[in-house]
């Protein structure tokens, strides 16, 4: 069976078709359109016109998964929706004109589904999980038996970028500003203080888009997905020059994040700096896959509830 997956995020909506067999599936189609939501938020609310952006490119989505044969499809908004003041106004806005329910996810359920998409490739342990959206930035404390604390900041790169930054590429006394702000935010969260040489883990965007620079900069094999601190270090090197060079790799690997790359950078250097890590291992998982393995396990789950009371029946 096929189902789909519309996520819409503060800077992106995508959606990923996947091809599924019980509770596993794989991905088989997937696309996305920099919208920038957050662009459209004036005083705490969305726009209409932001409100209409969004619904366009679901539409488009819809005519779209006509051509495959979708079991259903699942919708989800993370701080696009969340982080506003006419959350359920948006909403109902976006099922009137699409017919697709949103569900909203809190901050620490988007987490959790990171969390669990990451699961869905490798086991995690003893580390820091972060998903740098473009208006929220998760972060899960992992232990040998799974999360523990989680937060959810209200930073991410595209919202710090529009908040701080005049030009493309921000200026040294910007740079002070925007980590500050960083970690005003962390100081106010449990997760401040971490063990030592604990292993982070990147999902989402943000933290794909930082590996692929790192392998096309220093030649690193496509399907390396662990970095070390020594290989991020190089590569923030390079692009704090802001000269030609990184303009080309930037222009070369992610021209469609070209301004949200550096407030990323300096989010990653504070949760470096905080785990005293030696790799980032970035997940091809997140908070999609996550949302899938639920939703399947949830129908697998009222299926053999199903089957138990038509065998009682008889």
């Amino acid at each position: 069976m096929n189902y789909a997956v519309i996520d819409i995020g503060s800077n992106t909506i995508r959606m990923v078709v996947y091809q599924t067999k019980g509770t596993t599936f794989q991905q088989i189609f997937s696309q996305r359109y920099m919208v920038g939501l957050v662009r459209y938020i004036e005083s705490g609310i969305l726009t209409q016109e932001g409100i209409q952006k969004a619904c366009q490119i679901l539409l488009r989505y819809r005519d779209l998964l006509a051509a495959f044969q979708i079991e259903e499809t699942y919708v989800f908004a993370t701080a696009s929706l969340r982080n506003i003041d006419n959350t359920q106004e948006a909403a109902d806005q976006i099922f009137f004109s699409t017919g697709y329910a949103v569900d909203v996810l809190s901050g620490q359920t988007e987490a959790y589904l990171d969390y669990y998409g990451v699961l869905c490739e490798t086991f995690l342990e003893k580390c820091l999980l972060f998903d740098i959206g473009g208006g929220s930035t998760e972060l899960v404390m992992v232990d040998h038996d799974g999360p523990g604390i989680i937060e959810s900041l209200p930073i991410g790169s595209l919202l710090l970028y529009r908040a701080y930054v005049k030009k493309i590429f921000p200026k040294k006394k910007e740079c002070e500003t925007i980590t500050a702000r960083i970690q005003k935010e962390l100081r106010k969260r449990k997760i401040y203080c971490l063990p030592a040489n604990m292993g982070i883990c990147g999902v989402g965007g943000t933290a794909r888009a930082i590996l692929q620079l790192a392998q096309v900069q220093q030649a690193l094999s496509e399907t390396q997905q662990t970095i070390t601190v020594s290989q991020y270090q190089k590569l923030k090197k390079l692009l704090w020059k802001k000269n030609a060079a990184a303009r080309e790799l930037l222009m070369q690997v992610c021209p469609d994040r070209l301004h949200m790359i550096y407030p990323g950078l300096l989010l990653i250097d504070e949760l470096v700096n905080l785990s005293h890590c030696e790799t980032i291992f970035i997940s091809k998982y997140g908070v999609r896959e996550g949302y899938l393995k639920r939703e399947l396990m949830r129908k697998q789950k009222q299926q053999k509830c199903a089957n138990g009371k038509n065998g009682e029946s008889k």
